[in-house]
């Protein structure tokens, strides 16, 4: 039974966190780099195995809030687009005769905003979260993502011992 973190499980946990940052020099680094850390590693410790469970949760759970925004936003730009085209008269007035409005070119440019900054926001919390976490695990502490779905529950030590022997 584990009874104290070493400095090796605390850097192994920092660096599994950090390594998600490995998304900017290759695609789906945030999930790839973590993912082979935490397999190789996982077994070795119940501190290491958590935070890599934590780690992974949080990219897939941000990973779905971005392509729920994206999904969400799609229908409301196509639809400030249609009527955008049809101002402009690049659309017959027939086809926008009952939904064109007065006014409704810039409807674009703010939902186009409105959904970058959701986005935006998404990645500073990101940005914020992860770097928490690393900083946490440098500590030897545990470390709960905020919006987090957890895919993959953390372990209690019972839980553990069950799963290695």
């Amino acid at each position: 039974m584990e009874t104290s973190i070493t400095t090796s499980q605390k850097n192994t946990a920092t660096f599994i966190h950090l390594s998600v940052f490995s998304q900017f020099l290759f695609p789906l680094g945030n999930f790839i780099a973590p993912l082979i850390i935490w397999a190789a590693l996982k077994r070795d410790s119940l501190f290491v195995d958590n935070h890599g469970r934590r780690a992974l949760n949080f990219q897939m759970s941000t990973f779905l809030y971005a392509i729920g925004l994206v999904l969400i936003a799609i229908p409301f730009l196509v639809w400030q687009g249609l009527i955008a085209a049809g101002e402009q008269g690049y659309i017959s007035e027939e086809t926008f005769e009952n939904i064109v409005f007065p006014g409704q070119a810039s409807g674009l440019i703010i939902t186009a905003l409105v959904f970058a900054v959701l986005l935006l926001a998404l990645f500073v919390i990101t940005l914020f979260s992860v770097i928490s976490a690393a900083v946490s695990a440098s500590n030897g502490e545990e470390y709960k993502y905020p919006l987090c779905i957890n895919f993959l529950k953390p372990l209690t030590t019972s839980e553990q011992e069950i799963t290695s022997a």
